[in-house]
Parts: C-alpha cells; structure tokens; sequence
C-alpha cells in the first residue's frame, strides 16, 4: 500500500495506489524475437516461459490513441489510475504490485523517475511515433536489477527502429472537443552502414475539471522529440546513439485539507522536462559464437512546481547506467553474462517553510550477471538468470529467475517460471520532505518477492491465446502512509507482515473473416497483511476485463475500431480534515469506451474520426479525481 510523493500533484500522490482493464496483442508464433524485455538473448516469444503481451505499429495506428494510457488500458494484469484529465499523474501497476514496482523501458533506457519515487508518470507518453509495446509480467530483476517486481514493460519509438535501404517520412495534424491540438512528423533513411532517424511531436489541451467542485480545467502541453543514429563501421563494429527529449506543462488541483480533504480548483503548475539518452558499441566477430556490447545510458527528470504563483520546490533525478555484456553460443544454447555500474542522484529543492527541502542525494550499485537458454530436449527449452546487486547503502542482494517452456504440439506450449526480486527504498520513501505532509524514513529496508507462474500458450490458424496462474509473496513491503503524531506527517515504514497477490491472466486473439477480435480477463486478489490485520490492497480491482474489434471491412479504404474495458469495483483511501480518522471507500466499477474510424483517400493520405470515452461514463480511479470526460479528435496523417 505504498505511495509516492509527487508534490507536482501532491494531492494525487497523498491518496496514492490504484486500478483498471485489460487488452493487446497476443503472441503468435510469427512475432519476432523477444529480445529486448525478457531476455539478454534471442528467444521466440511463443517458447518464452513468461506471460507476455505484445502491441504491434499495426495496433497502435488502428487505436487512434493519442497518449500511451490509451493503449496500457486493457493490457492484462495492468492496473491503471489517472488523476483527472490529460496531464494528470497517471500511475501503472501489474500484477497487484506497486507503482514502482514496474520498470519502464524507452528505446531500451530504463525510464523510471528517480526523483519522483522510482515511478513514471504515463500522463506524458504520448503514443506518436511508437511502433511497438510489449509488457512482460512477472518478477525480472535477474534481468533489469532493483524495481522489475511486477514486470517490464518496453516502449519502442521510430527513432529506436531500424530498417535497410529505406527512407521515409510522414506527417499527421489533429484537432478536437476540449480545445485539443496535436501535430507529429518523423523521418527515417537508411542506407547499406548509416541510418538516421528523427521524429517530433506536439499536443495541447484545455483538459477537464477535474475536482467534484468548480469549473477549472485542467490544461496541459507536452513537446516530445527524438533522433536515433546507427552506424555499421564495419562487418563486426556498429555504434548506435540515440537522445529523447520531453517538456510538458500541466495544471494540477489543489486539496482543501481544511474543508473537505478532496481536491480543489486552484491555480497550480507543473513544468517539467525528461531526458534520454543511449551510446551502445557492438562487436559481432565473423564466423565466431562470441559477441558483446559496451553501452552508457543516461536518463534525467526534472519537475518544478508553482502554486497560487508562488514556487513551491521540485525535484531532479539521474540515472548513469555502465553496461558490458558478452554472448556466447555453444550448440543449442545462448550464454550472456557482464558487470553493470549504476549511480543515481537525488535533489529535491523548495521554499523553507516549517522545515528545509532542499537536499541532495545518491547511491552507487555494481552488479554483476549471467543467463542462459537452451533446449533440454526437442521439445523442453529452459532459460536461466542471475544477478548480484552490491549497493552502496543497502546490504548486498541476489535475485534470479527460472523457467521451462514444453511444447506439447503444433498448437500448444505449456511454461513454468519461478522468480525472485528486489526493490530498494526510493530517495521519496528514505529523504522526502515536503512539510506538514510527508517526511522520510532513511532507515528503509528493500523489499523483496517471490512468484510461481504457470501458463499455456495456443497458436491455432486463426486463433492464438495464452492463459497464466500465478501466485506472489511480498516481503518488507513500504507503506508510504504511515502517520506519525509527534510529526504532525506521514512517512514511510516497512509493515510488520507481508502482501500476497494471486490471480489469473487470460487474453485471445481472434482473425475471423470479419475482422480482428482480441478478448482479455484479469483476476486478481491482493492482500496485505500489517500487525496481524489483513486489508485488501487498493485501487487494484478484482475484475477487469476488454472487448477489442479492429476491421478494414474487407476494403483497402476503411477502417474501424472499438474497445471496451471494464474496470470492476475498487478501493481507495479518503483523508478527511483533522481529526477525523482515514476512511476506505469503494469505487464504482465502469466501462470505457473507444471508436476510431478511418478513410484512406489514397496512398498518401488518410483521415480518422476518434471518440474516447464514447458514452461520456463517469468514474473516478482516485477519490475526488473525476475521470476524463468524452473528447472527439478528427486526424489528418500525410506519407510519402
């Protein structure tokens, strides 16, 4: 039940945890190697012994979807919770996990926000130029290292993307309800050594009023860009460099602590801006099994907050990543194995009022890490991994992970994985301070899980599916909502028992002869236990599910498609003015509905009509956050 301090949306972030449905691509035998999320080495999906879910360019381009929330509501075992309208803090979490338990990868860098609790806020992804998802459940920390509990999940932009001699550009404008703007271009060229690839995107919004109360809407603007460069020097040497920028602008309410303890219209700012980058080195000797790679990433989130026109602090977080892997081939196995060096830096900075803000953080981590895969027999594929974490500040950690993966025919493939994880203390849980709200507990202990998953996997002609059960145990886990009396705040502390999360994951994929059908169910019971009490963790529903239909009607000219998602009933945290005592409240469950429609005039153009939340439902996923109303968005996209 843990929570991170967004003091950009502090009000959100003070009643922090969440919900939501599920959708996506399912695996087929077809779709490439999974060689970027589960695995260091190349692996079909259909024989990787993991639940995974894949959204193709495909996908994305018939959805319409403006921003990355649009496509992660309906993914399976995802939980999703949006404080308002575009912009608004908008957290993810799999499997019952917590919000930085998930690890969030961008053309390969890992993209968590270390100033803002480890998180990523998916209000500002937006889905322009973004080819591929794939989410991969499960404990990965064997892979990733500290913060991969409930799984990975890998965005792919068309700057991170590679195709031989050819070249490529296109445009595309959008306007609609809410004062909505969005533009787009990218432009990619590839010859036989070099290829060069840009894209750049813009959206504005007035958004909606968020709170129960008033008329402010809550607007946003957000400038993403990004520029990839692959260069084959040789047959054996190829470098690859790539930068991604984001700045946004978006309002936030207020909470009226004194009143009503629920949000507020208030003239409130975040400005904030992101950065990524990536220089990797290969070395691909001829006609050897070995191989490896040196690579640096770099990532930085900045946050700077105004309230009533007054400053009222931010944060900065880094992350320098040093990475050297080697690969080797013996027979039918892949071996890969390296040493990694990690720093991250922490500087929250705020006006001094009841208490000093302004700090300066970090930590040092060198790991060091092996795995395998291979085929047992004909049949039975196994797939190993492990990793030593040495911190700086915490004792020294082992994470792995084992599965098998037995295919029983041409359609079926049974898998088995067990797991183990680790997450340590964020810089929020361990030094946040953020007066009369919230200050932190530097003495921390990381929190560690463990997960059994069985699953099958079907690839009939015109059918694929797969199906998990999986069953998690939390250790140590961080309640960011621990009040202190003699502090008059909360804080964060590790609860004196465990979480425990079980549920089923089940998606279908359906090519009928009119069209494509993708069906997904997610079950999930998650408890935590503290001081022998037992509560249901929060805003994870029981039940989601979604109903997607995608068809071209059999033409070269239309298309359509439609999603339905359904979030079953959940449970949030209501702080009402002091003195009264918290409250846990239970959230109506609600349906989304999408429509896109398109009309391909010729090679070169094409127009679509989007309506999200069709039937103008009403929901909230926070207490007191009012979720997006109907919007209406007609797209022009231009290629040559």
């Amino acid at each position: 039940m843990r929570t991170h301090f967004n003091h950009a949306a502090l009000s959100a972030a003070v009643l922090s945890c969440f919900s939501t449905p599920a959708f996506s691509q399912t695996l087929d035998q077809s779709i490439e190697t999974l060689t970027v999320t589960g695995t260091r080495l190349p692996i079909p999906i259909a024989t990787l012994p993991s639940s995974v879910s894949v959204l193709t360019e495909s996908d994305i381009k018939a959805s319409g979807a403006l921003q990355l929330t649009d496509l992660i509501r309906g993914l399976p075992g995802v939980s999703l919770a949006q404080s308002g309208s575009p912009g608004g803090l908008t957290e993810v979490r799999v499997r019952g996990g917590e919000t930085n338990h998930l690890l969030i990868l961008i053309d390969g860098v890992v993209s968590n926000d270390v100033g803002q609790g480890s998180l990523v806020d998916l209000a500002h992804l937006t889905s322009a130029n973004v080819v591929r998802i794939e989410l991969l459940r499960g404990p990965q920390s064997a892979r990733w290292g500290s913060g991969a509990i409930g799984g990975v999940l890998s965005i792919t932009t068309k700057s991170g993307q590679f195709a031989a001699n050819t070249s490529h550009v296109d445009f595309s404008a959008a306007a609609g309800t809410q004062g909505t703007l969005q533009g787009s271009m990218n432009a990619r060229s590839q010859s036989e050594n070099v290829g060069i690839s840009a894209y750049a995107s813009y959206i504005k919004t007035d958004g909606d009023n968020v709170s129960r109360v008033g008329n402010e809407d809550d607007g946003y603007d957000n400038m993403t860009a990004g520029i990839n460069l692959n260069y084959a020097a040789t047959s054996e040497h190829t470098i690859i460099a790539n930068v991604r920028t984001v700045d946004y602008e978006n309002d936030y309410d207020g909470t009226d602590f004194a009143t009503t303890g629920l949000p507020t219209d208030t003239d409130n700012v975040t400005d904030g801006s992101q950065l990524s980058a990536k220089l990797r080195w290969e070395f691909t000797p001829e006609h050897s099994p070995y191989r490896s790679a040196l690579s640096a990433h770099y990532r930085k989130d900045e946050n700077d907050n105004t309230e009533l026109g007054a400053e009222a602090g931010g944060t900065t977080g880094e992350r320098i990543e040093l990475n050297w892997t080697s690969f080797y081939t013996i027979k039918n196995w892949d071996f890969a194995g390296g040493i990694e060096y990690l720093q991250r830096l922490f500087d929250q900075r705020g006006p001094i009022n009841f208490g000093d803000p302004n700090q300066k953080q970090h930590d040092n981590t060198y790991s060091l890490f092996a795995e395998s895969n291979g085929q047992l027999t004909q049949y039975l594929t196994a797939t190993l991994s492990a990793r030593y974490d040495n911190n700086s500040e915490f004792d020294n950690a082992v994470s792995y992970r084992g599965g098998l993966s037995w295919q029983l025919n041409n359609h079926y493939t049974l898998f088995t994985s067990y797991g183990s994880a680790v997450k340590t203390p964020t810089f929020t849980e361990r030094f946040g301070f953020f007066p009369a709200s919230f200050i932190g507990n530097p003495n921390l202990e990381p929190e560690t899980s463990e997960e059994w998953e069985v699953g099958v996997k079907a690839n009939w002609k015109t059918i694929t599916g797969q199906v998990s059960v999986y069953t998690a145990d939390l250790e140590d886990e961080i309640n960011g909502f621990v009040f202190v009396p003699e502090a008059g705040a909360f804080s964060a502390d590790n609860i004196d028992g465990g979480s425990t999360r079980e549920g089923v994951d089940l998606e279908i994929n359906w090519n009928s002869g009119y069209g494509h059908i993708t069906a997904a169910y997610s079950y999930l019971d998650a408890e935590q236990t503290d001081n022998g009490i037992t509560t249901r963790e929060l805003r994870r529903a029981k039940h989601q599910g979604s109903l997607t239909y995608n068809t071209d009607f059999g033409t070269e000219k239309f298309s359509f498609y439609t999603k339905f998602a359904y979030t079953g009933t959940h449970y949030d945290t209501f702080f009402p003015p002091f003195p009264e005592p918290s409250q846990t409240l239970a959230l109506s469950a609600y349906t989304l509905a999408t429509v896109n429609l398109g009309y391909q005039i010729d090679d070169k153009w094409q127009v679509s009509l989007k309506f999200d939340n069709v039937f103008d439902t009403d929901y909230e996923d926070i207490v007191g956050y009012a979720g997006q109303e109907r919007r209406a968005l007609i797209s022009v996209n231009y290629s040559m």
